[in-house]
């Protein structure tokens, strides 16, 4: 009898690739950690008047990426994100095992059973497999929700302290660091950036709801 379970593959790889579904990984798909960023708009300049003359354009540069990755809330989210993926893991795993170890006593069993009985045992068998493959999904996506949620909190405060700062410093244009090559050192704001975010968020709970 062909195996049920290798038909109805229940690996929960995508568990512990996650992280790079969210934010931690800034802007790819993470992971991160995560991560396209989310669609939090940036504060927009007052539109000049009509007639108004233009006002040359004062730089600020930030690098994105690496308030995302290292900014204390960041790293307390992917903390907690990596203890509750390493404990479904385990869970999924639990679950497999029972799994083979029902197949094996069912392929056992084939030989001794009626057909009636045996298609019964069957539609029980499979019915685990999907029950389990239900509970990988259910976790997958209350991790992928509960990381991106956080981590737009976390991009949220961000944009506010960039808005602070640029006011501050009268700069009207801001550049993220990655589509530079070289930047002078007085135009990035990313230290003072990542000051401001770690202490007026210093962590961020990752609220997973129970399943």
């Amino acid at each position: 009898m062909q195996s049920i379970l290798s038909k109805t593959p229940i690996r929960v790889a995508a568990l512990s690739a996650v992280a790079a579904a969210g934010l931690l990984f800034a802007a790819t798909s993470a992971q991160a950690q995560a991560q396209s960023a989310p669609k939090t708009e940036a504060p927009k300049a007052e539109a000049p008047a009509p007639g108004a003359e233009l006002k040359a354009p004062v730089i600020a540069v930030i690098d994105v990426q690496k308030i995302m990755q290292e900014s204390n809330a960041s790293k307390g989210i992917t903390k907690s994100f990596e203890s509750l993926r390493d404990s479904y893991q385990k869970e999924i795993s639990a679950l497999e095992d029972k799994l083979r170890k029902n197949e094996d006593e069912l392929r056992k069993q084939q030989t001794v059973l009626s057909p009636e009985a045996l298609a019964n045992k069957r539609r029980d068998f499979e019915k685990q497999v999907a029950d389990v493959q239900k509970t990988v999904q259910t976790r997958k996506r209350a991790l992928e929700t509960s990381l991106n949620e956080a981590m737009a909190v976390v991009h949220k405060t961000m944009v506010e302290v960039v808005a602070d700062i640029s006011r501050e410093r009268g700069a009207n244009l801001v550049l993220a660091r990655q589509q530079f090559v070289l930047v002078d050192t007085q135009l990035d704001v990313t230290d003072a950036v990542m000051e401001r975010v770690n202490k007026k968020l210093p962590q961020v709970a990752l609220n997973v709801p129970k399943q």
